[in-house]
């Protein structure tokens, strides 16, 4: 099987795996336990979680683990709604988690939800963004993510940052597709909540992250226990957390090797597609290097075209993974009014993916679609 769906999921790499191993069978006290097998786990989630303080130049304290970035985003969003906002501002084209949450905070905490439009690049508008704000009644809140999961293009997070300072606003920022392959120094780039997801960086499903900035409120979402200081309560999960910090720091370790890879690929990807298929459109500007979206002129339709495919060993996608069951058009691309003229498929690499998968990619993509 040739994989290029990592924008869905990664493969487990070797050191998380063992991490997981490690914590399933020699580090299984319950952390809040205050017996020795107890004290160990706790002091290994502890370490953990300085793990990603320091590579995101934040406090541990501010670093809390949940069961994946949905729950982040929920937990984040809630938190600031709950410290007192008067309205919601998002994109259009965020992942669904961060659309939806919107629109139940709006209704729970009687707010307002507007969304900002993306233009035909995916690029949102940083002055309809502004005045909102300056529309603004109260504290805002901002979920404006930094890379998009679907076509890869990556959001001005240091100006958002910025101008929600100006207007004293909390910015929330989806980082699950930016862990990878770009910088992120939430105080540097004004950001008060991010979410990360361990499955999306060769880590363990079920495992994720929220920073809240020191400054900020924090609240739980239900009660029942004192883990996370009280602000994510339940059982902690070690083996996900530490598999998770174990990928982390070896996804930081060799950042910039992996990006020059990557990158490698993306040209190379771009190139092919345009000599073997001359009508390909290529959806987003100024995008990760690990996530390519195109639309292919065919009468078939994209069902057809990845049964097609993965029947040839090859698997991807037509766009984000939580949208799999749906049969219209992402809204991603519906946001920034592209022609809907063809198959759209989202191409997105992985370290360990080779220039001759690429090759293998073309040809049957060229055969499937001739």
């Amino acid at each position: 099987m040739i994989y290029f769906d990592n924008a869905a999921t990664t493969p487990v790499c070797d050191v998380s795996a063992k991490a997981m191993l490690d914590a399933v069978t020699n580090v299984w006290g319950n952390p809040s336990s205050t017996h020795s097998s107890g004290r160990k786990s706790k002091a290994m989630m502890e370490q953990a979680r300085r793990v990603f303080a320091k590579d995101l130049n934040a406090a541990p304290s501010e670093i809390m683990f949940t069961s994946g970035a949905t729950e982040s985003i929920m937990l984040g969003m809630y938190s600031a709604c709950m410290e007192g906002v008067s309205q919601i501002i998002t994109a259009a084209s965020e992942h669904k988690a961060v659309l939806d949450i919107s629109k139940q905070l709006s209704n729970q905490f009687s707010i307002p939800s507007r969304v900002i439009g993306v233009d035909s690049n995916g690029n949102v508008s940083l002055d309809e963004l502004e005045e909102l704000l300056k529309d603004s009644t109260g504290k805002t809140l901002i979920a404006i993510m930094y890379v998009n999961n679907e076509t890869g293009v990556v959001h001005p997070v240091e100006a958002i940052g910025s101008l929600a300072k100006s207007y004293d606003a909390l910015f929330f920022c989806d980082c699950v597709q930016a862990g990878l392959y770009h910088t992120i120094d939430p105080k540097a780039q004004g950001i008060d909540y991010l979410s990360l997801s361990a499955h999306k960086l060769y880590g363990p499903k079920g495992s994720g992250l929220l920073y809240i900035d020191k400054k900020r409120d924090k609240y739980a979402f239900w009660a029942g226990g004192s883990q996370e200081r009280g602000h994510r309560p339940g059982t902690e999960n070690l083996p996900g957390i530490l598999g998770f910090a174990a990928a982390w720091q070896a996804s930081q370790d060799n950042k910039m090797n992996y990006f020059s890879h990557i990158e490698t690929l993306n040209k190379e990807l771009k190139s092919k597609l345009r000599s073997r298929l001359p009508d390909v459109s290529f959806n987003g500007n100024d995008t990760s290097p690990h996530i390519c979206n195109v639309t292919i002129p065919t009468t078939k339709t994209p069902a057809a075209v990845l049964l097609q495919l993965d029947i040839s060993g090859i698997s991807l996608s037509a766009g984000s993974a939580c949208q799999s069951g749906s049969h219209s058009r992402s809204h991603v691309l519906e946001a920034m009014n592209l022609p809907n003229n063809g198959v759209d498929l989202r191409i997105s690499l992985g370290r360990q993916n080779t220039i001759g998968e690429i090759n293998q990619l073309i040809d049957v993509l060229g055969a499937v679609l001739s």
